[in-house]
């Protein structure tokens, strides 16, 4: 069994006979740390922080209400009770001593019984405050969790509300443009609620201290293009000025994370649109920090978003990046929200090596700004000659081509056939990885390529791909295997490569990855 962890006292008395006194005392039950003058205490507080001090009056270099003045003015220090030992018997002493703080006041020659009771008392006082400080914190977080669990819900209710009443709407309408119309708000409401279930997913990830980064080469300003894609017809709604720009000394190829700095970046546009009122003016700035701009390997980058909204609060900024806490909860019920984006962009800002901050004034609008640590990529083309633009007029690129596609949901597969048709593309479907084996074994020569998905019945897509790669028939020829999967973290696509797969698209399908995949391995 673990032995019980000693409570500590700090002995504060410029006579020797009197620490070694206390010290025989007190020691079978507490630390000890002893010291002979002011400056030495001081120094022994604010490293061990003692649950007790013991501190006499008279000592040579400053007396004891000298001391005690000062440790109640530092930080560390003011909330350790202190308890006076001392001969002094004076009239108005006592009174003193209590009065800049201390708890207690024992007076010399002292007897065993009455030190270790007065050291007890304190020590019970302070056990019973730190019970009720973790009751009343282990209260607000059940609270603060039980409020974002509510939150959470509403937020994942009403896209899921407008999801289903717009399909309704969609399926009874016998009018081409009411369908249109209703097709659109659905997509728009999917895409809203998967922004959620990320932020949802993202913040578990950072509360297990599981966020990763994953680095790649990415063309800078086509990541930059591909946000504003997304964030420009939101400005557009409301008339609004977005602007952009780019600094010329950025690479036009770096080297990190661009989906998760896509991410921060996109989050701080959409809550610029969102609290700024119609026809407000929003600015994306991006520079390189002034010192390193010479710098051969590494640069660091510094993102401004700037608007002329509604504004934040000294006392709110103090709760923006904090975890189940939302600047103003009644700003968040008007415009919508879950409040966790800049809880998850300050994470991921800090693990690429840089900060985040808000300057800010109520109703004079917001200025978000970020650094981040990015690797500078040997490529030197030029952005503008190769922008990195996936073109998905391929209306017969892959003329000929056959690929195999394995997933268990039949409606994963009619969405795949549906954004391949007019490719050319031939596809062949497998309901589980067990079909999958037995049609690339029964014919080894047919696919020029396999999307597998990870989860399915019979047999899984990393034992088919296990047992594909095993196949005879094809020790000659390498068949590019493709994770085709909502299993999307580090760890579950470490996985699939460990099995044998080439490659990885997340779902919900981003057609462009799809696209800039087959042409990777069919063209």
């Amino acid at each position: 069994m673990d032995k019980k962890i000693k409570n500590s006292v700090l002995v504060v008395d410029d006579d020797k006979a009197s620490i070694i006194t206390l010290t025989h005392i007190l020691s079978p039950e507490y630390t000890i740390y002893a010291a002979k003058n002011g400056r030495e205490s001081i120094e022994l507080a604010i490293n061990f922080l003692p649950d007790v001090i013991l501190l006499d009056i008279m000592m040579p270099d400053m007396d004891g209400f000298e001391l005690l003045s000062i440790l109640k003015n530092t930080e560390e220090t003011k909330n350790i009770p202190v308890i006076f030992i001392t001969a002094l018997d004076k009239a108005g002493e006592e009174e003193k001593g209590l009065a800049l703080g201390a708890v207690d006041y024992i007076i010399k020659p002292f007897f065993a019984t009455v030190v270790k009771l007065r050291i007890g008392n304190q020590i019970k006082i302070l056990e019973q405050k730190k019970t009720e400080k973790a009751l009343w914190e282990a209260d607000a977080a059940s609270k603060a969790k039980s409020e974002f669990l509510s939150k959470m819900s509403h937020e994942m209710r009403t896209p899921m509300n407008a999801i289903i009443g717009l399909s309704t709407i969609g399926i009874r309408s016998e009018h081409l443009e009411q369908k249109n119309q209703a097709l659109k708000k659905i997509s728009d409401a999917s895409y809203h609620l998967l922004g959620i279930i990320n932020d949802v997913l993202d913040m578990a990830k950072i509360e297990a201290n599981k966020m990763e980064l994953a680095l790649v080469e990415y063309n800078f300003e086509h990541m930059i293009q591909k946000v504003l894609s997304v964030i420009n017809f939101r400005a557009d709604e409301k008339r609004q000025q977005l602007t952009v720009n780019i600094d010329k000394n950025i690479p036009a190829f770096l080297v990190g994370d661009d989906k998760r700095l896509a991410q921060v970046i996109a989050n701080l546009l959409y809550n610029a649109v969102k609290f700024t009122p119609e026809e407000g003016k929003i600015l994306l700035e991006a520079s390189l920090e002034p010192s390193l701009e010479n710098e051969t390997e590494n640069c660091i980058l510094r993102i401004e978003v700037s608007d002329d909204g509604i504004g934040i609060s000294k006392e709110e900024q103090k709760k923006i990046f904090n975890v189940f806490v939302q600047a103003d909860s009644g700003l968040n019920r008007e415009y919508g929200g879950t409040g966790l984006g800049l809880v998850v962009s300050k994470n991921i800002i800090e693990l690429m090596g840089g900060r985040i901050w808000v300057e800010s004034e109520l109703g004079k609008g917001a200025r978000f700004i970020f650094t981040v640590k990015m690797q500078c990529s040997k490529n030197k083309r030029s952005s503008h000659t190769d922008s990195g633009e996936i073109i998905t007029d391929t209306e017969g690129e892959f003329n000929g081509k056959k690929l195999l596609a394995a997933d268990d949901i039949e409606i994963n597969l009619e969405i795949l056939r549906a954004l391949l048709e007019g490719t050319g593309l031939l596809i062949d479907c497998a309901e589980s990885g067990k079909e999958a084996l037995e049609m690339v074994t029964k014919d080894p020569e047919k696919y020029d390529m396999v999307f597998m998905d990870m989860q399915m019945p019979k047999m899984d897509g990393l034992e088919a791909t296990r047992r594909i790669r095993e196949l005879p028939s094809l020790q000659n020829r390498k068949l590019p295997i493709i994770a085709m999967t909502a299993n999307i973290v580090k760890s579950d696509i470490e996985t699939c490569y460990k099995a044998g797969m080439d490659g990885h698209i997340g779902k919900p399908l981003d057609i462009d990855i799809v696209f800039e995949t087959l042409r990777k391995y069919l063209t």
